[in-house]
């Protein structure tokens, strides 16, 4: 499959593309690649729990289709910046693992837990402009 190209073993993706930006190829980039298509892994799951999504049972509505689709797509985000360690700047690995786990509430069915994920990813968010607030004032100090 496709996820074969950019996940290790196999990765030549990654690596042709790490001989291009004349980088190393070494098993970090393959890694890497691994750590931002996590999604791949995750969204075969998202559809097997939210039969709304394809489309099956009674509860299909536009709203509950969107709300799914928004949510699904905030957790992926999510997820995969916190493996990368980086959203609006670096983060330090408490907020990493917050991320992570706010991404998967978001993924997991339910409103309860997308809404708890939610407030993960926000919280974070506000965390690192407040970091970057007090980076801006000491550099201009």
């Amino acid at each position: 499959g496709i996820v074969a190209d950019i996940t290790p073993p196999v990765a030549l993706a990654a690596y042709a593309g790490s001989a291009i930006a004349n980088g190393s190829p070494d098993s970090k980039t393959a890694w890497n690649a691994t750590r931002l298509a996590i999604a791949a892994f995750i969204i075969p799951y998202i559809f097997a729990y939210n039969n709304a999504l394809i489309f099956v049972g009674n509860d299909v509505k536009f709203l509950s289709v969107a709300s799914i689709v928004i949510s699904a797509t905030l957790g992926m985000a999510s997820i995969a910046s916190g493996l990368m360690g980086y959203l609006i700047r670096d983060m330090k690995a408490i907020s990493r693992v917050a991320l992570v786990i706010g991404g998967l509430l978001m993924v997991i069915p339910g409103t309860v837990t997308d809404l708890a994920g939610l407030a993960v990813l926000v919280a974070v968010l506000v965390l690192q402009r407040i970091e970057n607030k007090k980076d801006k004032a000491a550099a201009s100090v």
